[in-house]
């Protein structure tokens, strides 16, 4: 599923320059937040592959919409098989936060997008420090403004003044980065473009069911990444913290791909053609609100398509090589995403 276990690689040959491959000494118990998540799974799967044993994960088993009841169960043996050690993690519990974070020195925390998120994050991150034994804390995000890639950083501030949930990003980053102000706590951000697997579970009943993608993004072409880069990006930067405690990544796709492409890649791997439905931006809205999801999540999921729609990802200056400065290889493409089946989460054949 993950690079390693995909080529057959050693973690040498993932990290440039490395040579010998050792575990970081100040690594430790590592606690992945999320791991019924697309990538949070990944992630403590990957670790696991690796070769680290010492990885808690925290699942969260109520019912999701569109999801058999038995998903998180699944997902859970899985990891368990693999040397996990899984327990319950609801983020709207704040009592999971003290037990989960026992005796852990470093935290994989991807963030659900659920009601009432706003909240959430500040309030776990103050019982990392807390705990006191927390020591180092490596978050995914959304697109950051940084000094290396001055185009990111423009689209990566309009995306923020624009959509709330990456302002919500935004705030949390910030108060991870001061956390080391106060608290012994490092941290590693790594900023991603829109991951390839996000508009396919948003399309949701619609794309399983009808074999229907609906997109509002004009045509453009939009800066996709794949979540099994992702996973390798945060691999490396989990086992080997040294280089990297302190700094913020943006990790993006190769290049810009068009829904129109995306439908394409989805209509061969159905074996059957997929309707592409294209529409204005407020018919887009009101095409989300009948799926059933929360004002909230469709107010962001409408605001993420517009700013696709303004073609901002079509310049050269909206990539960077961070992904390549990690990893030492170039980004996969959207067919290799979607033909890399083995990454899926149990019980989720697609997407």
């Amino acid at each position: 599923m993950s690079f390693l276990k995909k080529t057959g690689k050693v973690m040498a040959d993932v990290i440039p320059g490395i040579g010998k491959f050792t575990y970081d000494n100040d690594t430790g118990k590592i606690f992945v937040t999320s791991g019924t998540g697309v990538v949070g799974f990944r992630v403590a799967l990957s670790l696991l592959e690796a070769g680290h044993k010492d990885v808690r994960v925290g699942v969260w088993k109520g019912d999701r919409q569109g999801m058999d009841k038995s998903f998180g169960d699944n997902v859970a043996e899985k990891l368990e098989q693999m040397g996990a050690e899984v327990i319950e993690f609801n983020w709207a519990n704040e009592s999971d936060y003290a037990f989960a974070l026992q005796g852990v020195k470093t935290v994989f925390c991807t963030l659900p997008h659920i009601e009432g998120w706003a909240d959430v994050f500040p309030t776990f991150l103050k019982t990392c420090k807390t705990q006191k034994n927390v020591e180092h804390f490596v978050k995914l995000s959304f697109l950051r403004p940084t000094h290396d890639f001055k185009g990111v950083a423009q689209i990566a501030r309009m995306y923020r003044d624009n959509v709330p949930f990456v302002a919500f990003h935004g705030t949390c980053d910030d108060l991870l980065e001061h956390a080391k102000s106060d608290s012994r706590i490092s941290y590693t951000i790594l900023c991603t473009s829109h991951i390839m697997s996000a508009p396919l579970l948003i399309q949701g009943k619609g794309l399983r069911e009808d074999h229907k993608y609906i997109s509002a993004s004009y045509g453009m072409g939009v800066n996709y990444v794949s979540p099994n880069d992702v996973t390798d990006a945060a691999v490396v930067v989990l086992l080997n913290q040294k280089p990297h405690r302190n700094k913020v990544y943006n990790i993006t796709g190769a290049g810009p791909t068009r829904d129109s492409e995306i439908v394409e890649l989805l209509s061969r791997r159905y074996g059957s053609p997929i309707e592409h439905v294209q529409l204005g931006f407020h018919e887009y809205k009101a095409d989300v609100k009948k799926r059933g999801l929360p004002e909230w999540m469709i107010r962001d999921a409408a605001s993420m398509e517009r700013m696709k729609a303004h073609g901002l990802d079509e310049h050269k200056s909206s990539y960077t090589k961070d992904y390549f400065e990690i990893t030492g290889h170039q980004p996969e493409s959207f067919e290799g995403y979607l033909d890399n089946t083995s990454c899926m989460r149990p019980g989720l054949t697609f997407p």
